[in-house]
Parts: structure tokens; C-alpha cells; sequence
């Protein structure tokens, strides 16, 4: 056996990962984070859901609470000013599904403006923020809807 080389090998492992945070953007980013700051040569997520014990026994709760009344309107229900918004919301949704690339100019306070190479990662209607996967730095930003300017596709 030749000792100059290494047997490392590859191991691939399936896990969910639970990170608790104000929303599923900022828990995204979070994860993203740290993904990006250790050892990891890749990964793959599927999927943005919560899981675990501690999130079923709250999935159980609310479906419950869903079932005894049903006059409470969804927690992902749009809000008014977001209703005006729809059409951009709409773009933004084709954009996510098929991983398009789009460059996004973002003015941040004190007229601070961004210019970045992104893909939309998730958006949320009810709370009007995009996330978005800056692609060259390898980033995670959320951003609110009124912070975005302009957008267009890229070839």
C-alpha cells in the first residue's frame, strides 16, 4: 500500500437540519452560512420544511386548532399591499421554479444601491421579503420588496 496517498473516501449523508429563526428566509441564510463556512465540499437542499419532534407536535397543534376553526384566515395569506405587488410576485415565482438568473438593483438605506447577480431562493408573501442567492458570492440575502428597484434577466 503506498503511504504517500490518502484514503479518504466520500460519504454522503441524507440528515434535516433544525434552525430556529424569525422566518424561513433568515433561517435559510443561517444555514447557508454555515454550510459555506465549514468543510463541506457540496450539498444539495431539497427542500425548505420543517421538521423534527419539536415541529410535528406544533404541526399536530395548529392543524388541530385549523379543524376547531375554520374562519381564521391562512397564516400565508398575502397582505393588502402585497396584493398590488402580485404581478412582480408572480415573476419572481417563475423566476424561482426555474432557477432562472436574474441581476437585481436593490437600494438599501441611506440610498445605499446594490447591484447582484442572484436566484431567488424563496419568497414570502406574507411578510413581502425574497430571498435570493447572490451567485457571485456565494451568499444569501433577504431582502423586503419595496428594497428592490429594478430587475432584469440574464442570458
Amino acid at each position: 500500500m503506498n503511504t504517500g496517498q490518502s484514503d479518504k473516501r466520500k460519504f454522503l449523508f441524507n440528515v434535516d437540519i433544525l434552525i430556529e429563526e424569525d422566518s424561513n428566509g433568515r433561517a435559510l441564510e443561517k444555514l447557508l452560512h454555515m454550510l459555506n463556512s465549514t468543510d463541506i465540499q457540496d450539498y444539495l437542499i431539497k427542500e425548505g420544511i420543517l421538521l423534527g419532534k419539536t415541529i410535528e407536535i406544533a404541526l399536530r397543534e395548529t392543524i388541530s386548532k385549523k379543524k376547531t376553526s375554520p374562519e381564521e384566515t391562512p397564516a400565508l395569506a398575502p397582505r393588502q399591499d402585497a396584493k398590488s405587488n402580485m404581478e412582480i410576485w408572480k415573476q419572481f415565482q417563475h423566476f424561482k421554479l426555474n432557477n432562472t438568473l436574474i441581476r437585481l438593483t436593490i437600494i438599501k438605506g441611506k440610498g445605499i444601491k446594490l447591484n447582484m447577480p442572484c436566484r431567488i431562493l424563496n419568497i414570502d408573501l406574507s411578510t413581502d421579503n425574497v430571498s435570493v442567492y447572490h451567485v457571485d458570492e456565494k451568499q444569501v440575502y433577504l431582502f423586503k420588496i419595496n428594497e428592490i428597484e429594478d430587475f432584469a434577466v440574464t442570458s
